[in-house]
This record gives structure tokens, sequence and C-alpha cells, in this order.
């Protein structure tokens, strides 16, 4: 049976964050569109977030860190990296950079690299001060399926098939956070999102 929780109750963060470390799954809001959660380490439960949204398994799976100290752990910075870190995030922009290794296989699922980003939502702020890995954060719906934006909706949906809904209500639309790839030279946008690529291209030239 799925709990649902609203984010302005005082123990959401904690009580989420307790359902991750015991190998469960969530749903949470981020400032661009709800999440399907989970730990994003080996011993995480990445594999049942691919059969949730019915994912292709060759699809790598985007994950959420606290703070450039624990994305740095998992995987490699650059000088251009840290700049648009410091730019942009916290916020909708999600870096792919080279995987260290050290995360579940289907985050990267063989590419060697992973999609990440420090979320400002204050919920994800307030998770991370009770986790220490990174989550998930690929987008609550059925893969390649539209975007939900309606809690009611999210429920109808995954009702049963996750642990935890944290409710924040109808979130406002957004096309998610742009996604650029800086293993390649030059980079190349893999998504256009709430941030355009003229904003990143005026701070880093190529």
């Amino acid at each position: 049976m799925t709990v649902v929780i609203k984010t302005d109750t005082h123990d959401s963060c904690p009580k989420a964050a307790g359902v991750l470390k015991d190998g469960g799954i969530i749903i949470y809001p981020t400032e661009t569109l709800y999440a399907v959660g989970a730990v994003a380490t080996p011993s995480g439960p990445v594999n049942r977030v691919y059969e949730i949204k019915d994912r292709a398994y060759g699809k790598p799976v985007p994950v959420l860190v606290r703070d450039v100290s624990m994305m740095e752990r998992y995987v490699y910075l650059n000088v251009d990296a840290l700049s648009l870190i410091d730019e942009f995030m916290p916020g909708a922009l999600t870096l792919v950079l080279t995987d260290r290794g050290k995360l579940h296989d289907g985050i990267s699922a063989g590419t060697g690299k992973v999609a990440v980003r420090i979320s400002a939502h204050p919920f994800v702020q307030g998770l991370f001060n009770h986790l220490d890995e990174p989550i998930t954060s690929t987008s609550a719906n059925t893969s390649g399926g539209e975007n939900l934006f309606d809690s009611n909706q999210l429920m109808d949906w995954f009702e049963d098939k996750v642990d935890l809904i944290v409710d924040t209500g109808t979130i406002s639309e957004s096309k998610g956070s742009t996604v650029l790839d800086m293993t390649l030279k030059p980079p190349i946008f893999l998504r256009e999102g709430d941030i355009s690529p003229h904003r990143i291209k005026e701070l880093i030239k190529w």
C-alpha cells in the first residue's frame, strides 16, 4: 500500500529519507517535475524504477545530489562543468558527465556517463539533510509519456507501485531541466528545458 504525505508535514523529509534508506521507492517534487526516487548506489532498487516506468533498460536514469562535494564522488568534474554548476545550480540544469563507476549499473546503462544535477526545491534540499547518497530523478510518468503535474493523477497512476508519494499539490508546468552532455567536444544539448541554451552558451564558449 502506498503512503501519501504532504510536503509541509514537519517530518516529510526524514520520513521520505527513511523509506529510501530502507530500499523503497518514492514520488517526490522538484522545481521542474515530480520524480521517481530511489537510492542510486549499487545496493539501491534502480531496476524497480525501470519496471515502474516501463523504461527501456538501455536508457540511463538521471540522479540528484546534495552538492558539488557529493557530485564529485560519483562523476568527474572539469573547469567548464564547475562554472556551469556555480551559475545554474541548484536549479534546472542537468549535466552529463563521466561516471566514476560508483553508482548502480542502471544509472549509466553502459554509457559510462551520468546525468546529474542539484535541485533547488526546498523538499529535495531538506531530504538531503537526512540522506548521504544520490537518488534517481527520472520524471514521474510512463517512459515517453506526458509529464504529470497534478498530484491526483500521480496517485491514480502510482498507487501500489511505489512506497511513498510526497504530495505538494499541482506544480507549475515545466519542460524539465535542460540537459547538456559535457563528455563530448563540443558539448551537445540533449534537451532544451527551463534554462535556455543561449544563457549557457553565453557562459561557456564552444
